[in-house]
């Protein structure tokens, strides 16, 4: 049986549309606890000159807002706070240690004062990690936690 060349087209163009279509049908569906983490994070932080943040509410999925990334699982696996002008304390407290999946996380041109590296640790699924600061205390605490406990994490330090 010969298939013709329109007919496979036309098999093979319906196939990648069902799957653009069902890929963005699941990237919509945040888990509710994940928002909750991502909204407390922004509550504990002084967000007030972030264009991203402060976009980010109950009303709208979390997956769908500016620069959160979520798996099919919608699970929160990228973060991009980077130039928003956040400043505050990342802790041991802080709900961002709560995001388990996440494996992107870029929070460059910020001003945070924090000892952030004490629970990164958990953050098992982390492979990027971008805190370029002025302060220099957190670049030696990321550097140390990056010799010893993430040897394969990619890491972006500016001194």
């Amino acid at each position: 049986m010969r298939i013709s060349l329109v007919s496979w087209l036309f098999f093979d163009s319906f196939i990648a549309i069902f799957c653009i279509i069902n890929a963005v049908s699941v990237s919509g569906q945040c888990q509710s606890d994940q928002q909750e983490l991502l909204l407390r994070l922004k509550n504990g932080l002084d967000s007030t000159l972030s264009v991203k943040l402060v976009k980010w509410n109950q009303s709208k999925d979390c997956c769908s807002w500016d620069d959160v990334s979520c798996d099919a699982g919608g699970r929160v696996i990228e973060l991009d706070l980077s130039n928003q002008s956040i400043s505050g304390v990342i802790d041991n407290s802080s709900s961002l240690f709560g995001l388990l999946y996440l494996q992107s996380l870029n929070s460059a041109y910020n001003r945070f004062n924090s000892t952030i590296a004490s629970r990164l640790d958990e953050l098992a699924d982390l492979s990027y990690l971008n805190f370029v600061e002025i302060k220099t205390s957190l670049n030696v605490i990321l550097s140390n936690y990056v010799q010893d406990k993430c040897p394969l994490c990619f890491v972006v330090l500016v001194w």
